[in-house]
């Protein structure tokens, strides 16, 4: 992503609020991922960047924006997928103890792959369910007495596919319907101290091995017939963690372009 394409992923009119604050975001340095650290930062918070795969890339991501602010991006890098209780732990802890507190959780990160019923194996339903619904929740578990402490928020990155499946990822299907009900759950259990709430997105930014056909189908049911960008994600979820969503928990908003009416 160009410095120009970062420089979008902001949403205007809200001010600094997030100075002083620190967000810890999973998954935080590709895709929506990025965009979503980059409104963030640009509103003020000092980030603690998760990654798995690809910590160089999050490592130069944080440099650059370190060049706007000194010292205000650090980087964690974490495989979600395996000893998730005591992985989850480690990098709450880790956040924690180089920036002194918490006060947004950002659940982003995830694993998207076909799994068809008939060859579906035991190793990918735990890789997916691992990483993309019970990472969440033990991050929340981990991150919630210091949330607590700030009254701080969560937001989950859910899927509009977890409320319409998509044919073949039912794996995945599943994996987001759980972070749905995460939320919902949690934001029960927590309130009224920590903010609990998702944003479920459609098509935003291709997976980049994604055939043609598909991609023509998805958006043959989408209203909006277009693409989503990570900017309209991370504006979704700069909104929740915001000062305007304070009456806002057990919630979600669909940025989808519609594909969650059509047929």
């Amino acid at each position: 992503m160009t410095d120009g394409q970062n420089k979008k992923c902001t949403q205007s009119g809200m001010g600094n609020w997030g100075e002083g604050r620190v967000a810890l975001v999973t998954g935080g340095a590709r895709r929506v991922g990025r965009c979503i650290s980059t409104s963030l930062h640009h509103h003020g918070y000092n980030l603690v960047l998760h990654c798995n795969s690809s910590l160089s890339q999050a490592q130069e991501f944080a440099t650059q924006l370190n060049t706007t602010r000194k010292d205000s991006v650090t980087v964690i890098q974490a495989d979600l997928s395996t000893d998730v209780k005591e992985t989850t732990a480690r990098v709450v802890a880790e956040a924690v103890k180089r920036c002194g507190q918490l006060d947004l959780l950002v659940n982003n990160a995830a694993v998207y792959y076909s799994t068809p019923i008939a060859t579906t194996s035991s190793d990918q339903w735990d890789h997916i369910m691992n990483t993309n619904a019970k990472a969440p929740y033990f991050l929340i578990q981990a991150a919630a007495p210091h949330l607590k402490k700030t009254k701080g928020v969560v937001v989950n990155v859910a899927d509009i596919i977890g409320e319409r499946p998509q044919q073949s990822f039912n794996v995945y299907s599943i994996s987001k319907a759980a972070v749905i009900m995460v939320t919902k759950s949690l934001a029960l259990e927590l309130a009224p101290e920590v903010r609990v709430n998702y944003v479920s997105p459609g098509a935003a930014i291709w997976p980049e091995d994604m055939p043609e056909e598909p991609r023509q189908k998805w958006l043959s049911r989408t209203a909006l017939g277009r693409v989503g960008t990570g900017e309209e994600v991370s504006d979704a979820v700069v909104f929740l963690a915001s000062p305007s969503a304070n009456y806002m928990t057990g919630n979600g908003i669909n940025v989808c372009g519609g594909r969650n009416i059509q047929l």
